[in-house]
């Protein structure tokens, strides 16, 4: 078999619990001067970080800290870069979920220049990021956007004429991530839900992907079979350290898989609702996942006597559908059970439909217009893109 591929830089990682003890040598590594980025109500729920915070401060590190509420939007970036330009640090420390880690990594690209942020934006600004940025090192407390591995940084303007848009160059990708399940052992069922199918919808896309490799598609099933243990006990056991243990490791996955190999349909409707309409990433991608992968699985089997291409993403549905629903599941069924049991998955975790996140029938030829699906294993037209819309209304 002729293999080939590309596979861009990962960070200098440390997974496991009690991985963020490692944080001080670290930042002795780096430099004395830090901007450290962190969510709301943050020191209240991990009692370890006040020790930490005292054991770094004491050996002669600053650390300026500065805290985000929800997804980053450009004036919040401007007004930390801001704040911070043109002071000496060293680096930049994002102790949080996926949008504090992508904030931290933005204002860690954007410090180096005290530049604003929207004309770098990808589909937004006109100017290309140069890639110079500050020592940036992530700490996730969610399992969910992978943002610890990928080169972009997520950047929302939310409302009718809002946008997501994302910060991206391979430089961006974190120097060091500390992946520490037991700091995800708070994580509040719903939000725990939502970064979970996130994961999953990622590594599903990945796998899927017309970018994939044989590479991606290894760390891909890697993931995906963590999510297979692990995903519903999570969702329904919060302090089981081993389940948060397998969702943070598929978090790792389908972020190193989303830099390397691109995501589909699902990932290319949930800018567009994220930001016209302010529902959170993960829940978009988590209640879209079965209505989107039944309808690319249909166009395949439509497509299947005229495009040879098919096959492999058919074997691929039949592989997903044989983990998810057992190997005596019969072949000619195996992918179709695969998109049942996403419609199981997201009616027992409750994810809520459309409707009930304010989104309307009259406003989905809009959110369709915006759609992006080029790395979709097969691509889908306006109409049908718009039925993956309408079936989770």
């Amino acid at each position: 078999m002729d293999i080939g591929f590309s596979l861009k830089p990962l960070p200098a990682i440390s997974f496991g619990a009690g991985s963020i003890e490692e944080l001080n040598s670290i930042v002795h590594h780096i430099g004395s001067k830090f901007l450290t980025i962190t969510g709301p109500g943050f020191r209240a729920r991990y009692s370890r970080w006040s020790s930490l915070e005292k054991q770094l401060r004491g050996s002669g590190v600053s650390l300026d800290l500065v805290t985000i509420s929800g997804e980053p939007s450009p004036e919040i970036i401007d007004q930390i870069v801001d704040s911070f330009f043109p002071q000496k640090l060293d680096g930049v420390i994002a102790i949080g979920g996926g949008s504090v880690l992508d904030a931290g990594k933005a204002v860690a690209a954007m410090l180096p220049a005290g530049k604003k942020i929207e004309q770098f934006l990808e589909g937004v600004g006109c100017r290309q990021p140069d890639g110079k940025s500050l020592p940036f090192v992530a700490v996730p407390t969610t399992a969910g956007t992978g943002s610890e591995a990928s080169a972009n940084a997520v950047v929302t303007r939310p409302g009718p004429n809002g946008y997501k848009k994302s910060l991206r160059h391979q430089n961006y990708i974190p120097d060091y991530a500390l992946i520490d399940p037991q700091l995800m052992q708070t994580c509040p069922q719903k939000l725990t839900a939502a970064c979970s199918m996130d994961a999953f919808s990622q590594l599903v896309e990945g796998f899927l992907s017309n970018q994939a490799s044989p590479m991606t598609d290894a760390i891909a099933w890697s993931g995906i079979e963590a999510v297979e243990r692990s995903l519903v006990k999570v969702c329904h056991h919060g302090d089981d350290l081993r389940a948060r243990t397998d969702m943070a490791y598929a978090a790792l996955c389908s972020g190193i898989v989303l830099a390397n190999a691109g995501l589909g349909i699902i990932h290319g409707l949930a800018p567009a609702l994220g930001s016209i309409f302010s529902i959170s990433h993960g829940v978009v991608c988590g209640t879209l996942m079965g209505s989107g992968n039944a309808i690319t699985l249909e166009k395949l089997s439509e497509l299947f006597d005229s495009d040879p291409h098919c096959q492999s993403y058919i074997d691929k549905y039949n592989r997903l559908g044989y983990l998810f629903c057992g190997p005596s599941v019969e072949t000619h069924n195996a992918a179709r059970c695969f998109v049942e049991k996403l419609h199981y998955m997201i009616e027992l975790l409750k994810l809520p439909r459309l409707a009930e996140l304010g989104v309307s029938s009259d406003s989905l030829d809009k959110v369709v217009e915006t759609a992006s699906n080029k790395n979709n294993p097969v691509l889908l037209s306006p109409e049908e893109i718009k039925r993956i819309l309408l079936n989770r209304l």
